[in-house]
Parts: C-alpha cells; sequence; structure tokens
C-alpha cells in the first residue's frame, strides 16, 4: 500500500484507514478478524477507533486481534475522545 506522512509527525501510514465503528455492532468478532487480516495484508498500518465505539467494545476487540495478530508495534491507532453535555452546555 502506498504511504504518506501523518502530517509532521514523521510517522509514515498507509493510505487507507481501516475504520472499526461497527465492531461488536453489525460486525461480528470474526468479521473484524477477517477485515484486519485483510487490512494488514494490503500492507494497512492506519486504524480509527474511539472509546465511543459500541460502548468500547470495538476499542477492546481490537486491543485483542492486536495482540492475537502481534502486530501493534506496526500499527498506528487513530483515537478520538469527547465528552457528553447536557442541556445549554458545550464540550
Amino acid at each position: 500500500m502506498e504511504t504518506r506522512p501523518l502530517g509532521r509527525s514523521g510517522v509514515w501510514v498507509g493510505r487507507l484507514a481501516l475504520g472499526t465503528a461497527t465492531w461488536t455492532r453489525g460486525t461480528d468478532e470474526y468479521d473484524a478478524r477477517d477485515q484486519l487480516a485483510a487490512f494488514l495484508d494490503a500492507g494497512g498500518t492506519l486504524i480509527d477507533t474511539a472509546d465511543v465505539y459500541a460502548d468500547g467494545g470495538a476499542e477492546a476487540l481490537l486491543g485483542e486481534l492486536l495482540e492475537e495478530f502481534e502486530v501493534r508495534d506496526e500499527i498506528v491507532l487513530s483515537t478520538k475522545a469527547g465528552g457528553v453535555a447536557g442541556p445549554g452546555r458545550r464540550v
């Protein structure tokens, strides 16, 4: 897979990212494993995740699969964080 610099970080990542938003909600563990395997086989290195994906289930499954595949040191994780605002409040 063609790579590009990640901003000014000096880190290079594949042009495509693997999204995990549906993992454990619409995509079961077996399909997620297949997606990750295909992504890695294609040379993918950037994975998008967040603690709000499936109420943390996507990140938990991703952690298990990265350990199983023994590729954590080869992967760049893109995540995000936020907060829940009540009425009249902004985050």
